[in-house]
């Protein structure tokens, strides 16, 4: 058992996941000179790819430098359900511009749909009765009688509550493609839908999960549960004798982890994305994702186990060729460890916030410059 749990530093699969995906467009794709912006793409279809969020980790990616504060604020901006450029802006942030109007707008993207969803009703007096314990309010009666009524719908809070309450309900799920109102967003959105899964550990598996993170957040000297956990259980995990640590193991109980406050389920995400950048755009989406997973985590008292991507669309620019070429002649960072950690005082969505993140370990070769498709 201590030779397994040992290495905790799980870059380098999250590194060939996404180095995976790249290689298979680029020697497998199929062209196209049909897309959007007019540049080209060369890409495959329907494809699937895994990352490890064990013992904190996030596939921040080494092949190429990905940004950390642009990353976050953008996550702080879905999370405070906010469709105008104004917050990215004043935090530094760009990367939303080219689609904005002149007022900074960009419709009811991202954060309106995750946090904000509009449900807009039509319904007798009768019907009304029968729903108004759902959230809605009157805006207004029509002349045959019938009552306009309408509520928004936390899509993001809905899974919170449901892992707190009801974790391994099937419906967590989010959604911002919101057809009627598709046409109204600057920009469709690409990452579309997300969901949440939840089970019950074992103890052995419970305090290896657990253990992890402590080793990790040890070696960058964050003061955690997680930490102090691990300074108790060192000393177990290396004892060189084998038969004291069988016994251990054998006699291990979900109660003597309840008082070291290690939580009992794990939490795995996934992601479905309808056009994925590969190059510029994806390395983002599976970093912010696996983030909200650990964040999603940390306030409902989980551990982050793994998050999977799922792209439909999955292609690389014609005008990134040179800098995938790049890419591709780079070796990777074995030392390349990302975790990231939260304040311990978080424990609601309203508690994110991009400067209040920690992102520890992250090593990486120069950031390739190539242009964004607009």
């Amino acid at each position: 058992m201590a030779n397994k749990i040992e290495n905790y530093n799980y870059a380098s699969l999250n590194d060939s996941s996404y180095r995976d995906i790249v290689v298979e467009i680029a020697q497998n794709g199929y062209p196209s000179n049909s897309d959007r912006t007019g540049v080209g793409t060369v890409g495959i279809s329907f494809i699937p790819s895994f990352y490890t969020l064990d013992g904190g980790a996030i596939p921040m990616i080494s092949g190429k430098a990905v940004n950390a504060k642009p990353l976050c604020v953008e996550l702080e901006w879905y999370f405070k359900g906010l469709t105008n450029v104004k917050f990215l802006n004043e935090n530094g942030v760009k990367i939303w511009d080219q689609w904005s109007d002149e007022n900074g707008e960009l419709g009811p993207v991202y954060g309106k749909q995750w946090r904000k969803w509009c449900d807009t009703r039509v319904v007798t007096a009768a019907e009304y009765e029968l729903i108004k314990n759902r959230g809605y309010v009157i805006d207004g009666e029509l002349t045959d009688g019938r009552l306009a009524i309408t509520r928004e719908i936390d899509q993001l809070q809905r899974i919170v509550d449901n892992l707190r309450n009801d974790p391994e309900n099937r419906r967590n799920i989010m959604s911002a493609w919101n057809v009627g109102e598709l046409e109204d967003m600057k920009l469709p959105p690409c990452h579309f839908a997300f969901g949440a899964w939840s089970r019950e550990l074992d103890p052995i598996n419970r305090l290896t999960m657990a253990f992890k993170i402590g080793i990790n957040h040890l070696e960058h000297n964050v003061e955690s549960k997680y930490a102090a956990f691990a300074l108790v259980v060192k000393p177990i995990m290396d004892e060189a004798n084998q038969d004291d640590h069988s016994r251990f193991m054998d006699g291990l109980t979900h109660d003597w982890l309840d008082h070291h406050n290690i939580p009992r389920r794990i939490l795995n995400t996934g992601m479905v994305q309808r056009s994925v950048d590969t190059f510029v755009g994806m390395p983002f989406n599976i970093a912010g994702y696996s983030i909200i997973t650990h964040f999603l985590a940390h306030i409902t008292d989980h551990m982050a186990g793994n998050f999977t991507h799922f792209g439909f669309d999955v292609h690389l620019y014609n005008d990134h060729e040179d800098g995938v070429n790049i890419y591709l002649e780079r070796e990777d960072i074995e030392e390349n460890n990302p975790i990231v950690v939260f304040p311990n005082s978080w424990r609601e969505l309203e508690d994110f916030n991009w400067q209040g993140i920690s992102i520890l370990g992250y090593q990486s070769h120069p950031w390739i410059k190539v242009p964004v498709a607009k």
